[in-house]
């Protein structure tokens, strides 16, 4: 379970310590949470660290045979501590490249703070003539029928359409939900997307199924 993404972690390191005197100097490793980019009223949003991998691979473990229905999840024969890892990488590579915007939510006060909730991305950010990016996301099924998926799109989403700096500025948001993932249609819908006709074949899980578009416009 995650800590307050405001407050400093500890690693579990081997000590090493110097005494000079009577003042003793600790050199343990600390890492240093990223401040949150994004909050809603129960939720922070912050770029994964590797002090996050026991709650993502625990979701993931709870959450594989409903989630991967919808949405990539490991690549054949990777285990979960590799995909973590591989997620955590192209988080942070993307966020310099400036194309994408993936962030892990976690619940911020309450009974359950720090709980890892699940991942909420923006990925394809393009910035020509118009400005555009796709959202996907996945939560931990043990947290379902709280709204939390529903806040966290719902913020996410007026993030990217939010003028520069304080969002990303988008022109446009668009995101690919299969017709039988209803859950997630009433979610798109909720935060304000509409269906736009258009479908496309999208590979999960080495098939090829049909996702309708929803789209949603900057005011």
């Amino acid at each position: 379970m995650s800590a307050s993404p405001a407050q400093s972690t500890r690693l579990n390191t081997k000590p090493s310590c110097s005494i000079t005197g009577k003042r003793v100097i600790d050199r343990r490793v600390v890492e240093v949470l990223p401040k949150p980019d994004l909050t809603t009223q129960r939720l922070v949003f912050r770029l994964l660290t590797t002090r996050d991998e026991r709650a993502f691979t625990d979701a993931i473990a709870h959450s594989r045979e409903q989630v991967r229905r919808w949405v990539p999840l490991n690549h054949e024969n990777e285990s979960d501590s590799h995909f973590f890892q591989r997620t955590l990488t192209k988080a942070r590579v993307q966020d310099i490249e400036g194309n994408a915007w993936r962030r892990a939510a976690f619940i911020e006060r309450g009974e359950l703070a720090g709980r890892f909730v699940g991942m909420f991305n923006l990925i394809k950010i393009e910035r020509g003539l118009e400005w555009s990016c796709e959202a996907n996301w996945w939560i931990d099924t043990r947290l379902v029928g709280q709204g939390l998926a529903t806040e966290a799109v719902q913020g996410m989403t007026d993030f990217a359409l939010s003028e520069h700096p304080v969002g990303l500025g988008m022109h446009r948001v668009r995101c690919f939900i299969c017709a039988d993932n209803p859950a997630s249609v009433r979610v798109a819908q909720k935060c304000g997307y509409e269906r736009t006709g258009n479908r496309d074949l999208l590979d999960v899980s080495k098939a090829l199924i049909h996702h309708d578009e929803y789209e949603r416009w900057a005011s």
